[in-house]
């Protein structure tokens, strides 16, 4: 998750070019609608190809999306194919502080999900750089939205992201970012329950395994219910107010 390292971890490279400039690009005034709609196709037809920034550099600032569109949608779309309305579920694992915690350790609070690990050097490091400016943003908002929730980053290489190697990873972006990780025994219901499936690809030249994985931002209600989740292509300032819009009510 560093932003200095030259090494990357895989995304589907054709996602990006494929679907968001056309959907969004073409229907300006209803884009979210439409994109949002394809994007939950997507992910239960094939959830292996919807990969959310391929192709994007430290340097890319992200698009605008309007958060009351996506809120709207959201509320109106009541019945979900079960992949997506199910999304989540209880989880056992360890902080970057080396506490045991639960999904019950944060009940009552709003959950933004990402996965992630400590040496995706380019990809993670893009939509981690993203989210803690937009964590940023919401600390400074006099309503203090950023007291409301927990940003959790649940590893995907629990045989390298040690509590300690996520702690320094993670305090490159943002305080508010509470990395997770744990045995695969215990991670592997977690892969599940967000539909994802990591797997190595490869290794870097460091001997660092490259590992595959979505890369979604999941907001999780008090609940813990799925309520909405975004790709980090998403500029900082839409990710805020998009987290902002529910974390209010």
């Amino acid at each position: 998750m560093s932003g200095n390292s030259k090494h990357h971890c895989y995304t589907d490279p054709a996602s990006k070019d494929r679907i968001f400039p056309t959907i969004i690009g073409a229907l300006p005034t209803q884009g979210l609608v439409f994109f949002t709609a394809l994007l939950l196709m997507a992910l239960v037809i094939s959830p292996s190809r919807v990969f959310a920034h391929a192709g994007e550099t430290h340097d890319d600032k992200g698009i605008v999306v309007n958060a009351d569109e996506q809120q709207a949608l959201a509320s109106a779309n009541n019945n979900l194919p079960d992949e997506i309305a199910n999304i989540g579920g209880p989880f056992s694992l360890t902080n970057h502080l080396g506490e045991a915690v639960t999904d019950e350790t944060y009940r009552g609070k709003h959950m933004l999900v990402f996965f992630g690990y400590s040496n995706c050097q380019i990809m993670c490091s893009i939509s981690l750089k993203r989210i803690g400016d937009a964590l940023a943003l919401l600390q400074d908002d006099a309503n203090e939205p950023l007291e409301k929730f927990q940003s959790l980053v649940i590893t995907v290489d629990p045989d390298n992201d040690t509590p300690a190697r996520l702690k320094e990873s993670l305090a490159y972006y943002h305080p508010a970012l509470t990395g997770l990780t744990g045995t695969l025994e215990q991670l592997e219901p977690v892969y599940k329950a967000y539909g994802q499936k990591p797997s190595v690809l490869d290794f870097d030249l460091n001997n660092n395994p490259v590992v595959s994985h979505a890369s979604y931002f999941y907001l999780m209600g008090p609940d813990g219910k799925l309520q909405t989740f975004f790709p980090p292509i998403l500029n900082s300032e839409s990710m805020a107010a998009l987290i902002k819009k529910y974390v209010a009510g």
